[in-house]
């Protein structure tokens, strides 16, 4: 049965050149930047990846990572596929179409959690509810990468930033359809859940940012290796989740 459209399936053949344009390497030097640190990592959720550019390389440079893959956008899904299609890490890696609200997540499964430039489709009162779900998805001991947006400090670089994501926001709410007007702070949430920051990393002045946060206990869980139900999966082998 073939998934109903969304409206991100319309930007996925775009994805790639609308990005370059406006921000060149930027955006995947933030999704990347701590790529060295996730060797460890044996099973990783990465929610709204797009077109699969982050889910390329973490296969890349992580020869023993499986990836679950979830997008709420079959045709970002279908971008994914194609792009890790032929890698020698591509039978890792498993497609799931299905809103990250609402999908069936196994719980405590994954080692490593990937929210590149997903967080901010959400608006403020969906968001709590979203990062609940994905730490309960995440193991006692594990990480989370979040890249996204940020708004600067300084009263300069804050006032442009919040002119180039209301400019931003209205584009997407136009093309996309998502609910959020405005950036919310994930961070907060993601502490709540036990996570601590490890690392951070930022570009253009602060308006690109990339933290990495950790949650261990002293009671060690080992995460699964084997396939645990999620969603329905896609066959073969997203901007949104």
């Amino acid at each position: 049965m073939t998934p109903p459209r969304h409206p991100f399936d319309a930007l996925a053949a775009h994805y790639w050149w609308l990005e370059t344009v406006t921000f060149g390497p930027l955006l995947q030097r933030c999704r990347t930047a701590h790529l060295p640190r996730l060797a460890g990592c044996r099973r990783a959720l990465v929610v709204g990846d797009g077109d699969g550019r982050f889910l390329a390389e973490l296969l890349r440079a992580n020869p023993a990572v499986a990836a679950d893959s979830l997008d709420i956008s079959p045709g970002m899904l279908a971008a994914a596929r194609r792009r890790v299609r032929g890698l020698p890490g591509a039978g890792r890696a498993r497609f799931v179409v299905g809103d990250v609200r609402t999908v069936a997540l196994p719980a405590a499964a994954y080692d490593l959690v990937v929210t590149n430039f997903v967080l901010d489709c959400f608006p403020a009162d969906q968001l709590a509810g979203v990062v609940t779900r994905l730490a309960a998805a995440a193991a006692p001991d594990s990480l989370w990468l979040e890249g996204d947006f940020a708004v600067p400090a300084g009263r300069w670089r804050g006032q442009a930033a919040r002119l180039a994501l209301a400019g931003m926001y209205a584009a997407f709410r136009s093309a996309a359809r998502i609910s959020a007007a405005e950036l919310v702070d994930v961070g907060p949430l993601i502490a709540v859940h036990g996570f601590a920051p490890a690392a951070e990393m930022t570009w253009l002045g602060g308006f690109l940012r990339s933290r990495l946060w950790t949650r261990s206990t002293q009671r060690m869980s080992p995460v699964s290796m084997g396939r645990l139900p999620l969603g329905t999966a896609s066959g073969g082998g997203g901007r949104r989740g």
